[in-house]
């Protein structure tokens, strides 16, 4: 069994809609045999409403106050409940069989958020991870946030993390279901960075794990070394 090339592609400034189609499209590829891609990109200002979402009770305006601000409002499928993209936010999207590389979704969202965490450090920016709630938090507020989901075993929707972004927009919202949350970004910390160099450095981070996770057919060494799934601190 030959080992499967993950690789890249950055989409740029993308409406989220378009997204959600190039990931299905991903998607039939990789359930047909095709190896992982994983795609970055930011989108114009959009509300996301996840599966858990009640109606408009995360809302914190309403939905004509919203548009109003120029923030398209979309329901979404992936798990979760809101979250808010706008332009210098970086959004990530790895569409990769969890099955191939017998991984659940537990782990695969600890190895998200841990490869996360260690490209932040590497940017100087130290994070801990709460349990109850999928997301990284600087001691300022919530700094990456996660959602995906699986079909088929095949994962898309992921990642997305501030880094200039304006964070005044959450104000519309109930971040992931919370009355309260403060948030924070790599600009707020006079870290400067642009979202597609930061998406070269967090797939190379990915990259490394992913291919330390192939099925023992592949990779013998696995037998003799553990999965890199703790928690990030």
């Amino acid at each position: 069994m030959s080992m499967k090339k993950i690789v890249e592609e950055w989409l740029g400034l993308v409406d989220y809609n378009a997204s959600v189609e190039a990931q299905n499209t991903q998607i039939e590829k990789v359930k047909s045999g095709r190896g992982p891609v994983v795609l970055g990109c930011e989108h114009p200002a959009v509300v996301t409403l996840g599966r858990r979402c009640e109606g408009d009770a995360e809302l914190r305006s309403s939905p004509a106050e919203i548009e109003s601000q120029g923030i398209q409002l979309v329901k979404t499928q992936r798990g979760g409940h809101a979250t808010l993209h706008s332009p210098g936010q970086l959004i990530i999207y790895p569409i990769i069989s969890l099955k191939e590389i017998k991984l659940g979704v537990k782990d695969y969202m600890h190895m998200l958020m841990a490869v996360t965490s260690d490209v932040l450090a590497k940017r100087g920016v130290n994070t801990a991870f709460v349990t109850k709630t999928p997301g990284l938090y600087t001691d300022k507020g919530k700094i990456a946030f996660f959602g995906i989901r699986v079909q088929g075993g095949v994962s898309s929707h992921g990642v997305s993390i501030n880094v200039s972004n304006n964070l005044e927009l959450f104000k519309n919202i109930r971040s992931c279901g919370k009355d309260s949350e403060n948030f924070d970004s790599l600009i707020s910390r006079d870290v400067n960075a642009q979202c597609q160099e930061l998406f070269i450095e967090w797939f190379a981070e990915f990259e490394k794990v992913y291919y330390k996770l192939q099925p023992r057919e592949v990779s013998k060494s696995r037998e003799t070394s553990s999965l890199p799934l703790t928690d990030p601190r």
